[in-house]
């Protein structure tokens, strides 16, 4: 059973994602991440990004290649 704390942690390691993936997408596209994904595909981003323990950056412009690319 997850704790209270390890909840937590997920949820703000979830946020320094989307946050990143944020920043990047307007930094390369000039748009939001938004406007190309919908929230499951960015839900489903981020489960890719914990199985692969790339960095948080490295992984978003392989993302940002790929979907607005």
């Amino acid at each position: 059973m997850e704790t209270f704390s390890e909840i937590n942690d997920m949820y703000v390691e979830r946020f320094a994602f989307i946050e990143m993936l944020s920043r990047e997408f307007v930094a390369m596209t000039g748009c939001g991440v938004y406007v190309y994904l919908n929230p499951l595909d960015v839900d489903q981003l981020f489960n890719n990004y914990q199985n692969l323990r790339m960095p948080i950056r490295a992984f978003a412009r392989q993302c940002i290649k790929n979907v607005a690319g």
